[in-house]
């Protein structure tokens, strides 16, 4: 495809997301869709040429919330907790993402995300109420979208004149980050993810971040006294995430500190570019025995993954492969997370074929995973896949796996649940991450007229409701004739997780 082409069209769609028709017409308060470019995808490995529209917005970044209390002092009442009706509405989820709330609702003709905070005559509003500015984004406009904003705004309103709360004080009360202090506890068997950045170099269509991440800590002082206060051997795991947590310079300081504070097994998720640097990976050798690396891979080929990345430099594949290369030979514990929609999902068995040609048993485990409905994904929804579509492509490399001795797997914390693959339950990762207890998910439900007699209730994460809105539960079913796979029960259910937002 011609480039001068490309370049046209990109400035043509950022000039488009930020024209004032554009900023009108979408209410971008408090962020904006990055662009929208319809690109060429690659010849796939069958030579087929296919045109993707994609679509990718900017990380935000966001104040740590308290997510319990917001629920149950605010959106309770208001009646805008989810699964809540609203008009002719329905709210499927909710993010707090920074200086206002994102409510995810859904009706028979679309769906769009409502924007609601303190009111503020800074920022742009579709409308104002009192002490509230409503804004609404990611939707096509109708008339029934200032009918829903107008229901919401007077819901917000009233509840907040109740508990005597003006503008300065809905601020105070939900939006102002708390002192890590107030809301980090530890006890034992805990996981903390950190989240070091939210700044990423590569945006994925999948990336389910992008919907807020409200848990960002970028200050390397903070950290490390976050890290230092960690009472000795009293967690499972620390999680150092982001955006890219190797952007951050200080990172290898930061594992120091975790590994100096005991913690069971550290862990870097990571796209891999920052560790084929020179001497990247030699600096983490002194915590081997108790550092995993988590790699994101989601092609065999540089074509491909620059489409699944957003990112048009292809070099970035070669340098992933040789941070993995590294990586397996100074011995560190690998994992390699694929995730897969449908650019890459005819891939699936060849892509675990070819990890296991290339890195043997240096890989500790090889993960496939359903993109989750949030952020660019459910933008891209066009390119989200029925849970039924993995079936096949899923058994094939879970049976190479078996062939070869790789452990093939599907993770709880994003994949297709296990009744809809039951005959391959040992390839389920109940535990989740590299196995430390499972994740809630508050935006997962589990329909009781299908889960509520299945064996594997206690086990299952659950379905998200926006994939049950767009596709139904026709592929759900309960098992009833086998038994609950054997896991610590105690463990998995009674892990808990600090992410550094409602602790």
């Amino acid at each position: 495809m011609n480039k001068s082409f490309i370049y046209r069209a990109r400035l043509l769609a950022r000039w488009v997301a930020s024209s004032r028709l554009y900023s009108r017409l979408a209410a971008p308060v408090f962020a904006q869709v990055d662009r929208v470019v319809l690109l060429h995808a690659l010849r796939a490995s069958r030579g087929h040429v296919a045109l993707l529209s994609r679509t990718v917005i900017e990380r935000t970044k966001g104040a740590v919330p308290r997510n319990s209390t917001i629920a149950a002092e605010l959106l309770a009442p208001a009646g805008l907790l989810p699964p809540a009706q609203v008009l002719s509405w329905r709210l499927t989820g909710w993010q707090h993402d920074g200086d206002h709330l994102r409510l995810n609702v859904d009706s028979p003709t679309g769906g769009l995300a409502v924007l609601v905070g303190p009111l503020s005559e800074v920022d742009g509003a579709f409308l104002r109420t009192d002490d509230w500015n409503i804004a609404y984004r990611d939707g096509a406009f109708s008339a029934q979208v200032p009918e829903l904003l107008s229901e919401i705004g007077l819901r917000l309103q009233r509840t907040t004149r109740a508990l005597g709360l003006n503008a300065a004080g809905i601020a105070a009360q939900w939006f102002v980050r708390p002192s890590q202090d107030d809301v980090l506890e530890v006890s034992p068997g805990k996981k903390l993810y950190v989240r070091v950045t939210d700044h990423c170099d590569e945006k994925c269509l999948f990336c389910n971040a992008t919907e807020g991440n409200s848990n960002i800590i970028e200050s390397k002082q903070k950290l490390t006294q976050i890290l230092r206060g960690l009472p000795t051997g009293q967690l499972s795991q620390v999680i150092f995430s982001g955006g890219e947590p190797t952007l951050v310079k200080a990172l290898p300081e930061l594992v120091a500190l975790a590994y100096e504070r005991g913690s069971r097994q550290i862990i870097i998720q990571t796209n891999g570019v920052g560790l084929a640097r020179p001497g990247a990976l030699e600096a983490y050798l002194p915590f081997q025995d108790r550092l995993g690396i988590g790699f994101s891979l989601h092609a065999t080929q540089a074509e491909l993954s620059a489409l699944m990345l957003d990112h048009s430099d292809v070099q970035r594949f070669d340098a992933k492969l040789v941070a993995i290369d590294r990586a397996v030979e100074l011995g560190f514990l690998v994992k390699i997370t694929c995730v897969v929609m449908k650019p890459n999902l005819a891939q699936v068995p060849d892509f675990a074929r070819w990890v296991w040609q290339r890195w043997g048993a240096g890989i500790a485990r090889l993960q496939f995973s359903y993109a989750m409905p949030r952020g660019n994904a459910w933008l891209n929804q066009h390119l989200l896949l029925k849970f039924s579509d993995c079936v096949e492509p899923f058994a094939q490399a879970y049976a190479m796996g078996r062939e070869v001795g790789l452990r093939v797997e599907t993770s709880q914390s994003a994949c297709v649940p296990p009744c809809v693959m039951p005959d391959w339950i040992d390839h389920y990762d109940i535990y989740g991450d590299f196995g430390g207890g499972r994740v809630p998910d508050p935006e997962r439900v589990k329909p009781p007229e299908i889960c509520g007699g299945c064996n594997w209730n206690r086990i299952c994460a659950g379905v998200w409701q926006r994939y049950i809105d767009v596709y139904g539960t026709s592929e759900l079913q309960p098992i009833v004739d086998r038994p609950e796979p054997v896991v610590d029960i105690e463990d998995f259910l009674e892990a808990e997780v600090l992410d550094l937002t409602d602790c």
